[in-house]
């Protein structure tokens, strides 16, 4: 049996497509202020002509004595409650919009035992061609760079599969037990007990979304922390790349401008300087022309936002030292009305 489990975040919610067969359903609340985003419902959505599953809220009551934040008590609460009922557990975000065999697709690898988890990870389409919103969707799409390497992927929350056996090998109670970030702490956990994690791009979520600058900035910033926590090699590699992209960028920008006031062959070591933004465009472009092959059913959705996006993909690296010099100087987030004290390579939340 598989026990899937949709996750709460109180969003736009998605319709959802499966062929599974008789996956067990469980629909996670935090609280009870996340009963408007938590039930997927089916939308009018011109991406889909499926019909839907409908989901029923058991009744779940979260644990309150954890210190883990709200979402990870709902899943160990969900793991609890289905304990020696299932042999796999997928893990999805309600207000993702998922292909038909996206839970097949999910659950095959984990034939192979050596595997830990698998998953995909989320797509941002934003809503009413908002600027911050296509900045917001390159930002994040900057990340699935790593996610192809087996070495520094991890298994995002909002799209991943695990063997019940695998949960039970790595102790994930104890593991969740003050786990701010559920899915940092499972890759902790997986990592430690020689679990390889791998990325399948066909089962990468959909969502559509509409921000500002300001929840931009402390959504980027507030990813980047638990990064910086709980992944402090892929932290530093981020401000070593980053860093060095903008520091070229400028001296691109010095060129250019010594060629306008001084002499023209200052051009030259300018357009040099500059071709790693100029590629940064192209490979923008590229990574939306890649998942857009793994996802047919967005296709309509890449070709909208594929220039936009790839033009906000060059505000990116400026973002990236902005969040990263923030994160570096952080020691507790709020998170869903919640304030978590952070501790140094170790997942622990205090209220």
């Amino acid at each position: 049996m598989l026990s899937n489990a949709v996750q709460g975040r109180g969003a736009r919610p998605g319709k959802k497509h499966r062929s599974y067969p008789q996956p067990g359903l469980r629909e996670l609340l935090r609280n009870s202020s996340d009963r408007h985003g938590a039930r997927p419902r089916t939308c009018n959505c011109h991406l889909c002509s499926r019909p839907t599953f409908k989901f029923k809220r058991p009744n779940l009551s979260c644990r309150t004595t954890l210190a883990a934040s709200g979402k990870v008590a709902a899943l160990l609460t969900a793991l609890s409650k289905t304990k020696g009922q299932a042999d796999v557990y997928a893990f999805v975000d309600s207000d993702a919009l998922i292909q038909r065999n996206w839970l097949t697709e999910l659950v095959g690898p984990l034939i192979d035992r050596s595997i830990g988890a698998t998953t995909g990870f989320r797509w941002h389409f934003p809503l009413g061609g908002g600027f911050w919103s296509h900045v917001q969707a390159a930002w994040n799409a900057s990340g699935t760079n790593l996610l192809f390497s087996t070495r520094y992927n991890f298994p995002w929350g909002g799209a991943t599969a695990v063997r019940s056996e695998t949960l039970d090998n790595i102790g994930i109670e104890g593991a969740w037990a003050n786990a701010i970030s559920d899915d940092m702490a499972l890759n902790s956990a997986l990592r430690q007990r020689g679990y390889s994690v791998i990325l399948l791009p066909q089962c990468t979520v959909a969502t559509f979304t509409r921000t500002d600058l300001p929840h931009f900035l402390e959504w980027a910033t507030r990813q980047t922390t638990l990064t910086r926590i709980f992944n402090p090699r892929v932290w530093r590699y981020g401000l070593v790349a980053y860093a060095f992209l903008d520091f070229v960028f400028l001296l691109g920008l010095a060129g250019l401008g010594l060629g306008v006031t001084l002499t023209p062959i200052w051009f030259v070591p300018s357009a040099l300087l500059l071709t790693p933004a100029v590629s940064g465009f192209i490979r923008s472009s590229q990574r939306c022309s890649t998942f857009g092959r793994a996802l047919p059913h967005l296709k309509a959705e890449f070709e909208r936002t594929c220039f936009p996006h790839a033009l906000a993909s060059c505000l990116v690296p400026w973002f990236m030292i902005y969040s990263i010099a923030k994160s570096a100087m952080k020691h507790e987030i709020e998170w869903r009305g919640r304030k978590y004290e952070l501790m140094k390579m170790n997942d622990t939340a205090f209220p």
